[in-house]
C-alpha cells in the first residue's frame, strides 16, 4: 500500500512539473506569436486603383506608395482593375481574405457608382481606412467666352430659362450632383451634358459647346484660358486669391462639397494591421512632400481616421440617393400605376395567371391530333407572353429621364410583338401550307433554352458579345439558312447598339462580369 501511495505521489508530482513546464513553454510561443503579428507585411502588398494609369487616383496611389517608402520596407505593387466605375476593383478587393494585403485607392466617385448600381451593401463589407485629402468642388468657365463670372452665369441662366448648359463627366457622378445642389440654392435651372471623361468635356467648354464646367480648382492650373468662378471651400484658397467663395456668394451649405480621395480595406483586417496602416496613413499625410505636391493644386490636405471617415461616407450616400432619384437613375420609390403593379403581389398573381393559361393553351394543342398546324402558334404565343411581362418590369426600371435603362428591353418588346403578331396572322391565314412544314412544339422550349443562355451570357459577357450570339442562333433556330446574311444582320445590330444606345444616348450597356474581371 504504501509503495502504491509513493508511486502516485512521484506520479503527481511528475505531472505537476510538466504542467508547469507546458505553462512556460505556452507563455514563451505566445510572446513569439504576439511579436509575429506585428512584424507586418511579410509579403507584397497589392495596392488596386479602380482606374487606368495616369488617372489622378493612379497618380494618388503611386505617390502615396513613393512617400510611403521613407516610413516602411514594405513593398507596394499598384495594379490597376478599371471598369464598371470602380465596382470592378471593389468586388476584387472584397473577394480577397481581410488580411491587410489588398487595400484600394478610393474616391467619392466610387459612393456614386455603389448608389447607382444598388450595391449599397458595399458600403458596410468596406473598412474605410482613411481619407488623406479634400479637392474642392468649383465651377471652371472659359475665360474668352461673354460669360465667365459668378454673375455672368446667374444672368445668363435666367435669360435661358432652364437651357443654359453645363458640362462635365458622367450622368449623376460626384460633379452633377454638385451642379444639381449649385442650381438648387442659386435658383436656377440648367441642362447637363455629360463626358465620358473631364477632358473631353473641358475641350468641349472652350470649344463654347456649354458655358460651365464643374471639377476641381488644379484642372485650371498651365490652362491659361480656363478660370474658376466659385469654388466650393469654407475659406479663399491661397492659391487661388481672387476666386470667390460660394459662402461669399450668398449661397449657404455649400462649403464642404468636395471630392475626397483616400484608401480602404476589406472589412475584418486583425486591428495590429490597422493599427499599422492607421500610423502610415498619418505618416504620409503629415510628410512635407506630400502635402506640398497636393497643395499646391488647392486641395485641403487634411486626414480623417475611419470613425470620421464612414461618417462622411454615410453622409455622401444620403446625399446620392436623393439626387439619383431625383434624377430618375435609381428608383427609392415607385410612383406610378404601372411601377407599383410591376413590383407588388398582382404582378406575381399576373405572371402566374399567364403562365396557366400559356400552359393550358400547350396542353390543349398537344393533345390536339386534328389541329396539328396550332404548333406553330406556340413560339409566337410565347414570345407575346414573356414581352408582357417584360414591359411590367420595366416599369421599375428609372423613368424620369427621357433615355434610360428601361430603354433596351421596351425597344425589343416593340419590335417582339408586332412581328409576332404578324407571324400569327400569317400562321392563321396559310395553316394548310404551314402543316407541311411545321416542326414540333419543342422549338419552343429550344427558345427558351437559348433565352436563358442569353440572360446568363449578358451577366458574364456582356451584352454585345451575347447579343452577337443570340441572335445568330436565334435567325438560324427560326429556320433561316442564310449564314452570311445571319452574321450580317447581326453585326449591323450591334454596331446601331453601339452608336446609338451607347455612344449617343449615353445608355450602360452591361460589360460582363468575365470581361470586367480580365480587363
Amino acid at each position: 500500500m504504501f509503495n502504491i501511495k509513493t508511486d502516485l505521489s512521484n506520479k503527481l508530482k511528475y505531472f505537476r512539473k510538466l504542467l508547469i513546464l507546458g505553462f512556460i513553454l505556452i507563455m514563451l510561443f505566445s510572446g513569439c506569436k504576439k511579436d509575429t503579428e506585428f512584424s507586418f507585411p511579410e509579403k507584397p502588398i497589392t495596392l488596386l486603383v479602380y482606374t487606368g494609369p495616369g488617372g489622378l487616383i493612379d497618380v494618388t496611389a503611386r505617390k502615396f506608395v513613393d512617400i510611403a517608402n521613407k516610413y516602411t520596407d514594405a513593398t507596394f505593387v499598384v495594379e490597376n482593375k478599371p471598369g464598371s466605375g470602380g465596382i470592378v476593383a471593389l468586388k476584387n478587393m472584397l473577394q480577397k481574405p481581410a488580411d491587410g494585403y489588398t487595400l484600394l485607392a478610393s474616391t467619392k466617385s466610387n459612393i456614386s457608382k455603389i448608389v447607382a448600381t444598388g450595391a449599397d451593401t458595399f458600403i458596410e463589407d468596406i473598412d474605410w481606412a482613411a481619407m488623406m485629402m479634400a479637392d474642392p468642388e468649383c465651377i471652371i468657365t472659359y475665360r474668352q467666352s461673354n460669360v465667365n463670372t459668378w454673375e455672368d452665369l446667374i444672368a445668363d441662366a435666367k435669360a435661358k430659362n432652364g437651357k443654359q448648359i453645363w458640362l462635365g463627366p458622367a450622368n449623376g457622378g460626384l460633379d452633377h450632383v454638385t451642379a444639381l445642389k449649385i442650381w438648387d440654392k442659386a435658383g436656377i435651372s440648367a441642362k447637363w451634358i455629360p463626358y465620358t471623361s473631364g477632358g473631353k468635356a473641358i475641350a468641349a467648354l472652350l470649344g463654347e459647346q456649354g458655358v460651365a464646367y464643374v471639377g476641381n480648382p488644379r484642372e485650371v492650373l498651365g490652362n491659361d484660358d480656363l478660370q474658376i468662378a466659385a469654388v466650393s471651400s469654407a475659406k479663399k484658397l491661397p492659391q487661388f486669391p481672387n476666386v470667390p467663395t460660394f459662402t461669399e456668394l450668398g449661397l449657404t451649405d455649400l462649403e464642404n462639397e468636395y471630392m475626397w480621395r483616400g484608401f480602404v480595406l476589406k472589412n475584418g483586417v486583425p486591428e495590429s494591421v490597422r493599427q499599422w496602416y492607421n500610423e502610415l496613413f498619418k505618416k504620409v499625410n503629415a510628410d512635407p512632400e506630400w502635402r506640398k505636391y497636393w497643395e499646391r493644386g488647392g486641395i485641403d490636405v487634411k486626414y480623417a481616421d475611419n470613425n470620421d471617415f464612414t461618417q462622411v461616407v454615410q453622409r455622401d450616400k444620403q446625399d446620392f440617393t436623393y439626387y439619383l432619384s431625383k434624377l430618375g437613375i435609381i428608383n427609392t420609390e415607385a410612383d406610378s400605376f404601372m411601377a407599383k403593379l410591376a413590383s407588388g403581389n398582382t404582378f406575381r398573381l399576373l405572371v402566374m395567371i399567364l403562365c396557366a393559361i400559356f400552359l393550358i393553351i400547350w396542353l390543349l394543342i398537344w393533345r390536339s391530333q386534328t389541329k396539328s398546324w396550332l404548333n406553330g402558334i406556340l413560339l409566337p404565343l410565347f414570345f407575346i407572353f414573356l414581352s408582357l411581362i417584360f414591359y411590367l418590369l420595366s416599369f421599375t426600371f428609372p423613368s424620369n429621364e427621357d433615355v434610360g435603362p428601361a430603354i433596351v428591353p421596351r425597344l425589343w418588346i416593340f419590335i417582339l410583338i408586332p412581328l409576332n403578331l404578324v407571324l400569327l396572322v400569317s400562321i392563321l391565314i396559310k395553316k394548310e401550307e404551314i402543316i407541311k412544314t411545321t416542326g414540333s412544339s419543342k422549338s419552343v422550349f429550344k427558345f427558351v433554352a437559348l433565352l436563358v443562355l442569353y440572360l446568363l451570357g449578358i451577366h458574364f459577357l456582356g451584352y454585345f458579345i451575347s447579343t452577337f450570339f443570340f441572335l445568330i442562333a436565334g435567325i438560324l433556330l427560326l429556320g433561316y439558312k442564310n449564314i452570311k446574311m445571319t452574321f450580317i444582320i447581326s453585326a449591323c445590330w450591334l454596331l446601331f447598339s453601339y452608336l446609338v444606345f451607347y455612344k449617343l444616348l449615353y445608355v450602360p450597356l452591361p460589360q460582363g462580369l468575365i470581361l470586367e474581371m480580365l480587363f
